[in-house]
């Protein structure tokens, strides 16, 4: 019994010995110094053998490969060659891991199995195991064995064996490869000890899961032999007999059915009593299997369903053999009226394996029709047994667990299992076409999840599925037979259109084929012309992608720039499905009749369906369509006219709002759709829809394209006119339409004829569209407003006369006012004016908005001050000119905006360099004059800090009566996505000031910081932050502030632009983004700490904060901007969370302008269509944080642990104290005297600081320019800038270009201008002082004379620095 391989002697293998002694052996030196030594590693080798090999040759411990590449490891030689225990244990300690390496000049041996088959010590074996203990589960090379088979074989020890039984028990249950028994046998043999033979017997054999005591039962081996093993584990006489049959099957029932000798059953009695409690299952259930495993069973199965009745839970139990009655009947090719009664009684046995591993529909899908069966019998069980067993579910069509039956029948192509899948697909309200009056199973209606779904192994279904039946999943997977629809969202949806996204399955071409059709001649190489014919009729791509640099392409190239293109698999597509036809007729005929290049307009792919096709998909929803249509979109109507473009990567709304782009990147974007634009100018064709959901890009070349051209509409020259084209509105999103596109309608005559135009209208989504939107002022209807839109009957205007007003021809001013919508809302990350999700103009307020454009000069400066770079304002500010005529052409901003050409701005330095003298004299003649101002501004300020003391004393002591009798619940919380941390230890100031850890750069061109907690860099183009850890959590906290307070700005826009009463709803829109779960949490703020506070049952959680959150925004926003005006940006950032002692700059600038948000007069100012009737008292806007602070109050009383409960320590343990300073009722967790008065006077300490802040920011803000001839003169021409740089509002562009140096190089002040202004007005007692004054008054009148020279300078610079490009 021993391996052959390894029992013979070493010495004599001329495999290892030629190449130990060859003598010219033609290697390195340091190959034959090696070889050398490991020849001293045999069974004469000693210690110092090992030692001097290991310091000789560390490298080679691992191996060393001689020339013929066979590789010898000194380990693996040392134990071949018997060399000592201790020379075995020294090179393995030295080297651990040549346990695991295998010897390639024997096979493959690991270490373990040498050191087996030599009959090594105990020791030794342990050793190898620790450092290796994977050998003992692998198999012996040559004999198949595993190493404890092979320490069986070889008789070692018994402490060897339990080490290798131990490290895999699992061998005592496999047979030994030559002998065919297990090693219990063998070891009962030589009389193992008690304990091995225990330990051993206690492992079922794994090919049918039987314990050892089974096995000899099974065997009907000898009484003593049977004692034997049950003596070695007696408990295994109240185990299962096998894992394979019921677990009611014990020991001594099969020694009762195989008649063992009453001493053995006996002997099992004692060992498990229990045993004759339970009843024998041979003599109830298994009744069943005895009748079907008879040699004269009748498989026409007449008395089965008898016995079925006799035991009816036999059907799910199993035999000694391991079968269900099911799979018996099965292998005995029962018939239907055998299978199908046991199927009925244990479902379950269609879902299990079977003891050849085959599945029951398959067994029955690979029969043929025997005698006595008809094709029908074979069709019922496949039907059966597939139907119990899909991998979803009929109801909702999600996953359920599954054993493959699906996955097996779609893979044969018999009839049975095409006849057995169609029916299961089909319509459950449909009758299957047998004549039986049997429905269909209605998994048809989930055919993406069967398609998707996956087996055991991993292999999708459609993977698996015949050609045949690829065939009948296709017919309700595609749309239109080839399209695999996206299941999901639309990707754009509106109430005229829907855009699907698929896979177009029937596109998958073969591009060598294409190749060779175009190739007429025949030389192996496309030309020009060939190509140009090939793409645009086969592939939809650009000719200019193949034709680079040469006049032909080989079959390679070409095949190349094709997969590289459009994929190797299925190409992505995008079927936009309309119900208008006209609009779908302009889609079309704007494409065919304009040869719009693809590098700019997104092309129709050529050889899709027919309109015929398409139309019946629709109707029938096959391809997943009625899913999308139920599940999302929402009632709309999906239309029969299509549209197939190449899917591109994403819109320009996506890219904004994944891809934060910066402004480099916004520049190329705008480029490329400008360009874009340009040349459909340049087509005579205008776009009339350009929003960033209309410009997507695409993968090919990552560039933008326009699509969507339904709206699209001729350009006509002066004296040309086509009825039929040349109109704008026809389609439209009026959110970005021109403000002459926009009717006012005053009168009822109007209103009625604008009505009757569209009364005759079928399409009621269209006619929603296009109602008039009233826009009332408090108290009264103002007006209507529509847009210029009309009506089209094949592709005709309908009767324009009868409209009340006149159409708007297109023309390039339309789609140049859309792109400045489109440059604001990249820029700004607004809308330009509040509009819906379809881009229309959000009501009646909006569309006034719009069509009073340029009559309200502070709303429009607010707007274009939003975009703080001055080339991007100056460009949107050209483009949203109210007269059309003055927006300029593309053609001209693309050449010569300095936005898009800013390589231009170096020369503006060498303009600068001319100014410079003149700025330095006008500096020395104003120094009189700041001396002045200042000693006016210290009287000044004297007058107002008394005024201003007076009456907040008068605040505060009404606000101090109001609080002591109102105030019982504290109003100062926060709403969070995420619970906050724990709160940091006070005295750990470290973590309270990492995220302080930022420095300057050295050029100063921003600031930076790189900490082990994350890294933050930070310029005039923005802030790059990459944070780690709890720094990421602090700054996240920042963050949230700002969200909040921001999202407080966006309500109030959209607020104003509705109906105030709908003030809940438009608050809930607009927080939408930021409610992102099924929870929220609130935390109550400590009023003198500024910091959320963390208490037990803190902080309550909101399960439905979509609800809930939007109600009580307007009392969170009070508490927000109590804390701005104590303390900040510090005061806001710290009330979400933020621990640091003060923020950072970088994140302050961030923060700044949401702070100044909530410092506004009224408490509701930031909802700003309010804020004017809340200053007069009125009680409609007051509901609205009425409203709000009963909704918080009922809250409390409901989820506050303290008051729910009727206990003391309600409020998160907030205390109500009073503020002196404020006269206000505030809420700490502070109870220490000494600490309340030391958070006192720092709140007041923050407060006055942030009230001179505001006040700073006042003056500068709201003092009046001097009122003299040539100031006025001179700033109604725009020449004189505002003091940050920025155009006046209604200053020309080429006025901003001469001054722009200019402004930065001298500026006027509003102070110095104002001097003049106001000493007409003081009385002051001071002769002196009078003096003073006077000199001032003639040092502005100076300070204008120099003024006016930098005008007249700036005026010759410009005429020889024409193309200099000014910022």
């Amino acid at each position: 019994m021993e391996d052959e391989d390894l029992s013979r002697s070493e010495e004599d293998d001329p495999s290892v010995e030629a190449w130990l002694e060859e003598d010219d052996y033609d290697s390195s030196a340091e190959y034959v110094h090696v070889k050398e030594d490991l020849k001293r590693l045999n069974k004469d080798s000693t210690l110092k053998d090992a030692e001097a090999f290991i310091k000789n040759h560390p490298d080679a411990l691992m191996g060393i490969e001689d020339e013929y590449g066979n590789k010898h490891v000194p380990l693996h030689r040392a134990i071949r060659y018997r060399a000592p225990d201790e020379v075995i244990l020294l090179l393995l300690k030295a080297c651990p891991q040549a346990a695991a390496a295998k010897e390639d000049l024997h096979s493959g041996y690991k270490v373990l199995h040498l050191a087996i088959v030599k009959m090594y010590s105990e020791e030794v074996i342990a050793a190898l195991l620790n450092a290796h203990p994977g050998a003992a589960s692998e198999r012996i090379p040559h004999t198949g064995n595993l190493p404890l088979h092979a320490a069986v074989n070889k008789n070692l020890s018994e402490g060897i064996i339990l080490l290798l039984f131990n490290a895999y028990p699992q061998a005592a249950g496999e047979e030994m490869t030559k002998e065919r028994r297990l090693i219990f046998e063998i070891l009962l043999q030589r009389k193992a000890s008690d304990d091995l033979m225990r330990e051993i017997c206690k492992v079922r054999v794994r090919v049918d899961g039987l314990l050892p005591l089974g096995v000899v039962l099974t065997k009907r081996s000898s009484d003593d032999i049977v004692m034997a093993v049950l003596k070695a584990y007696p408990e295994a006489a109240g185990k299962p007999f096998s894992t394979n049959c019921d677990e009611c099957i014990l020991p001594l029932h099969i020694a009762c059915e195989d008649e063992h000798s009453e001493p053995v059953k006996d002997a099992l009695r004692r060992a498990y009593p229990k045993a004759t409690e339970k009843e024998n299952p041979f003599e109830t259930n298994h009744e069943l299997h005895k009748f079907l495993e008879k040699e004269s069973f009748d498989p026409q199965g007449r008395d089965v369903v008898e016995l079925i009745e006799k035991y009816p839970e036999a059907a799910g139990k199993r035999g000694r053999d391991g079968r269900l009655p099911l799979h018996i009947a099965i292998d005995r090719i029962a018939h239907p009226r055998v299978t199908i009664p046991l199927f009925e009684a244990y479902r379950q046995a269609g879902k299990e394996r079977m003891k050849d591993g085959r599945l029951p529909i398959e067994v029955f899908l690979e029969q043929k029709v025997t005698v006595g069966w008809r094709q029908g019998d074979l069709f019922d069980m496949v039907l059966y047994l597939l139907k119990n067993d899909m991998p979803v579910s009929i109801e909702d069509g999600t996953p359920v667990e599954h054993s493959s039956s699906w996955h097996a029948c779609i893979s044969y192509s018999t009839k049975t299992a095409t006849d057995a899948v169609r029916k299961v697909l089909l319509d459950s309200e449909k009758k299957w076409d047998d004549g039986s009056g049997d429905r269909g199973g209605g998994f048809g209606k989930h055919i993406h999840a069967l398609a998707d779904a996956r087996d055991a192994k991993g292999r999708t279904a459609l993977g698996l599925a015949s050609k045949e039946l690829l065939e009948v999943i296709y017919d309700y997977l595609l749309f239109c037979g080839r399209y695999k629809l996206h299941i999901g969202p639309p990707e754009h949806r509106t109430a005229t259109s829907v855009v699907l996204r698929a896979q177009d399955l029937g596109e998958q071409a073969d591009y060598g084929v294409i190749f060779d059709h175009a190739d007429k001649d025949g030389n192996k190489k496309l030309d020009k012309e060939e190509v140009s014919e090939l793409v645009v009729s086969k592939i939809g791509l650009d000719p200019g992608l193949f034709l680079k640099g040469s006049d032909a392409i080989s079959k390679e190239e070409f095949i190349g720039i094709c997969k590289r293109q459009l994929g190797d698999g299925p190409r992505e597509v995008v079927i936009k499905l309309m119900k208008n036809e006209d609009q779908w007729e302009r889609e079309c005929n704007a494409r065919k009749d304009y040869e719009l290049d693809p590098n700019y307009v997104v092309s129709a792919l050529p050889n899709v369906p027919s309109d015929t096709e398409i139309a019946n998909a629709v109707g029938n929803g096959k391809g997943g369509l009625d899913i999308i249509r139920e599940e999302h979109l929402n009632g709309i109507e999906v239309g029969k006219h299509a549209f197939v473009m190449d899917a591109g990567d994403r819109n320009m709304l996506q890219m904004f709002n994944q891809e934060k782009p910066t402004l480099d990147t916004m520049r190329v974007m705008l480029r490329q759709v400008f360009e874009a634009v340009k040349h459909m100018h340049e087509m005579k064709l205008m776009h009339g829809d350009i929003k960033m959901l209309n410009v997507v890009r695409f993968r090919i070349d990552n560039k933008l394209r326009l699509i969507d051209l339904d709206a699209s509409a001729t350009i006509m020259s002066a004296g040309e006119e086509d009825v039929n084209k040349t109109f704008a509105g026809v389609k439209f999103s009026s959110a970005i339409l021109p403000p002459e596109m926009i009717e006012r309608i005053v009168t009822e005559g109007q209103l009625e004829k604008f009505k009757k135009y569209w009364e005759s209208e079928n399409d009621e989504d269209l006619k929603e569209k296009v109602a008039p939107k009233p826009y009332q002022e408090p108290g009264k209807l103002k007006a209507h407003y529509v847009v210029k839109t009309f009506r089209t009957e094949g592709g005709k205007p309908v009767d324009k006369g009868l409209l009340p007003y006149r159409l708007v021809r297109a023309s390039e001013s339309i789609d140049l006012w859309s792109l400045g919508v489109l440059a604001f809302t990249l820029f700004t990350g607004e809308t330009l004016i509040p509009s819906t999700r379809d881009d229309d103009c959000a009501s009646g307020a909006a569309m006034h908005l719009l069509h009073s454009w340029g009559t309200q000069p502070e709303v429009m400066s607010e707007l274009f001050n939003k975009i703080t770079d001055d080339a991007a304002r100056d460009l949107v500010m050209q483009l949203l000119k109210l007269k059309p005529t003055e927006r300029p052409p593309i053609a001209t901003l693309l050449k010569e905006h300095y936005f898009f050409n800013q390589e231009g701005l170096v020369n503006a330095n060498q303009f600068n360099e001319r100014l410079k003298d003149f700025g330095e004299s006008l500096e020395r003649q104003t120094k009189q004059l700041e001396i002045m101002n200042a000693n006016i501004l210290v009287i000044k300020k004297l007058s107002y800090e008394s005024q201003s003391e007076l009456l907040r004393t008068r605040h505060v002591l009404l606000k101090g009566i109001f609080e002591a009798t109102e105030v019982k619940t504290p109003t100062t919380f926060i709403i969070l996505n995420n619970k906050l941390p724990p709160a940091a230890d006070p005295s750990d100031e470290e973590a309270k000031n990492k995220i302080l850890e930022i420095v300057a750069n050295e050029d100063g061109s921003g600031i930076s910081m790189k900490t082990k907690y994350g890294s933050l860099a930070a310029t005039a183009e923005g802030v790059d932050i990459n944070l780690e850890g709890d720094l990421k959590e602090h700054y996240d906290r920042v963050q949230d502030g700002i969200k909040w307070a921001k999202a407080i700005k966006d309500i109030g826009m959209n607020v104003f632009a509705g109906d105030i009463d709908k003030a809940f709803e438009t608050i809930k829109d607009g927080i939408q983004d930021l409610i992102v779960g099924d929870e929220m949490y609130l935390y109550l703020i400590d009023e003198l700490t500024g910091e959320p506070v963390r208490a037990e049952g803190w902080p309550i959680v909101i399960t439905t904060p979509s609800d809930l959150v939007p109600k009580l925004l307007p009392l969170m926003q009070l508490g927000m901007r109590g804390l701005s005006f104590c303390s900040g940006t510090l005061g806001l950032v710290r009330m979400f969370g933020y621990p640091a002692p003060k923020v950072p700059k970088a994140l302050s600038k961030g923060a700044q302008e949401s702070v100044e948000l909530l410092k506004q007069e009224s408490s509701v100012e930031g909802f700003s269509v309010v804020h004017d009737e809340v200053k007069r008292g009125s009680e409609e806007k007051k509901s609205v944080r009425g409203a709000s602070l009963r909704e918080f109050v009922d809250f409390l009383e409901e989820k506050d642990p303290g008051l729910k409960d009727g206990k003391t320590g309600h409020f998160a343990g907030l205390q109500r104290i009073g503020d002196p300073d404020q006269g206000t009722a505030l809420w700490t967790v502070l109870t220490d005297q000494s600490a309340i008065e030391s958070a006192l006077k720092k709140r007041a300490n923050e407060r006055e600081e942030e009230e001179r802040k505001l006040s700073a920011a006042s003056n500068g803000h709201n003092q009046m320019t001097a009122k003299t001839e040539k100031e006025s003169e001179g700033l109604g021409r725009g020449e004189i800038s505002e003091e940050d740089g920025r155009l006046p509002v209604g200053t020309t562009a080429s006025s901003n270009e001469r001054n722009r140096s200019m402004a930065k190089a001298s500026v006027v002040t509003a102070d110095e201008i104002n001097v003049s202004n106001d000493s007409r007005n003081l009385v002051v007692d001071s002769e002196e002082m009078s003096k003073l004054i006077k000199a001032a008054v003639t040092a502005t009148a100076a300070a204008k004379e120099a003024a006016a020279a930098a005008t007249a300078a700036a005026k010759e610079a410009e005429s020889t620095s024409a193309c200099c490009a000014i910022m």
